[in-house]
């Protein structure tokens, strides 16, 4: 039993991560901006710290004043302290992008027909580009959690499947322990008479 308890706590571990991202994914998205926002924070702290505390050498040069330092902890307070605004004008940004491309290539492919016949399966993909920057443009939060939901729903899968490999490796050790054990009490019991009658 030892032997599939880590498989046990693994697979309650993959449930409670896959059921956390599942029930809440735009939490998830937030935090995730959250994080990359101190990162920056962290990042920034350190040419100012250089800025007011200089070599002691003499001859040690000041630096400059850091510009990018300041700037870089704007940034991360904003995405700390507005985690969703940030999420909606990159979606935004994501969206129109993906609406561009699509709708340049399915123009290319147009004009192309015109050159030489192609078939109905090349304009698949552009429109499918097409159908997923509208959707992005259209719900920009819920499109940036569903890489997070996938992950849950992967976790949950993942845990369900070790889980049921587990108990189905569990099962079949304690049958084969079983058939070890009635094994030997049939030889003892086929023994007992041979030794009375040699008595």
């Amino acid at each position: 039993m030892k032997l599939f308890l880590p498989v046990f706590i693994r697979a309650l571990c993959s449930f409670a991560i896959g059921g956390l991202l599942v029930s809440n994914p735009q939490s998830m998205t937030s935090m995730i901006v959250q994080i990359i926002g101190g990162i920056f924070i962290f990042s920034g702290l350190i040419p100012i710290l250089n800025y007011w505390m200089p070599s002691s050498q003499e001859q040690a040069i000041r630096p400059f004043f850091p510009v990018v330092g300041i700037g870089s902890i704007m940034l991360g307070l904003l995405l700390m302290l507005k985690p969703a605004v940030f999420v909606t004008a990159l979606m935004y940004v994501l969206g129109i992008f993906i609406v561009a491309a699509g709708a340049n290539q399915l123009s290319a492919l147009i004009s192309a027909r015109k050159v030489a016949p192609l078939h109905w399966w090349v304009f698949v993909w552009p429109i499918l580009l097409l159908c997923i920057g509208t959707l992005i443009l259209c719900q920009p939060i819920k499109s940036a959690s569903l890489p997070f939901l996938i992950l849950g729903i992967a976790c949950i899968g993942y845990g369900c499947s070790d889980l049921f490999y587990a108990l189905r490796l569990l099962y079949y050790k304690h049958q084969k322990e079983k058939e070890y054990v009635d094994f030997e009490v049939i030889q003892e019991d086929e023994s007992s008479p041979a030794d009375d009658t040699e008595a």
